[in-house]
């Protein structure tokens, strides 16, 4: 299995507070059954700090010692003009591909196809991360983006009955690429897969393999 999402380096952002709580979610992750995990922490207009980043990976790399993949990529908070930063390479992508894990704003509706258009045209893979909290989106805007961007939902979403709606037109439609944990600790926002995997091999199992067994072009 595969988890493209998560925020397990310590201390760098909300996620992992120390490299004991890492390591207690990387043990997590490998018991889920992910043995290949992209390591995912945010950057933004305020934190475009990719140096950083791939030292604090590197060393947190030489400290694990449980048998797991790990890459390094980013979730990338949109912001105006972060293609100009990301053609100087400011933004960390995944694991130095052409493929890039990208939020939006939850209340400020934002013009997704468009961006991810934009994107695609100057060659880059967008992925749209947990596509299931932008509200203002409808179901011709996810046929949309789908076109120019792979689509990423999170684990938790199948435990939410806000989320119900959504994740059955996406999954029912093909649309999503990606099931991923965005997990953050071991409390509040852990790695939990066990009733999204329980809901797809209820409901889509012939999207299973596609969602959990699947290695990414950009692992490879």
């Amino acid at each position: 299995m595969v988890d493209i999402h998560c925020h397990i380096l310590p201390n760098v952002d909300d996620g992992a507070a120390n490299i004991d709580i890492s390591k207690k979610l990387i043990k997590k992750e490998v018991d889920e059954g992910n043995k290949y995990i992209v390591l995912t922490p945010h950057q933004s207009k305020r934190e475009l700090c990719k140096d950083l980043l791939i030292e604090k990976f590197n060393e947190f790399k030489d400290n694990i010692d449980i048998d797991c993949n790990l890459y390094l990529g980013c979730e990338l908070y949109y912001y105006e003009k972060f293609i100009r930063d990301l053609e100087d390479g400011l933004i960390l992508t995944m694991n130095n591909s052409k493929y890039l894990l990208i939020e939006f704003s939850t209340t400020l509706e934002t013009n997704i196809s468009d961006i991810v258009y934009d994107l695609s045209i100057k060659g880059y893979k967008p992925i749209v991360a947990h596509i299931e909290r932008y509200d203002y989106l409808t179901f011709d805007d996810y046929n949309e983006i789908a076109r120019y961007a792979e689509i990423q939902i999170n684990s938790e979403a199948f435990t939410m009955s806000c989320y119900k709606k959504k994740l059955k037109y996406l999954l029912k439609n093909n649309l999503v690429t990606y099931i991923a944990s965005d997990c953050h600790n071991m409390t509040s926002r852990p790695c939990d897969f066990s009733y999204a995997k329980k809901v797809i091999l209820k409901k889509y199992k012939d999207q299973y393999d596609k969602l959990f067994n699947t290695i990414p072009e950009f692992l490879k």
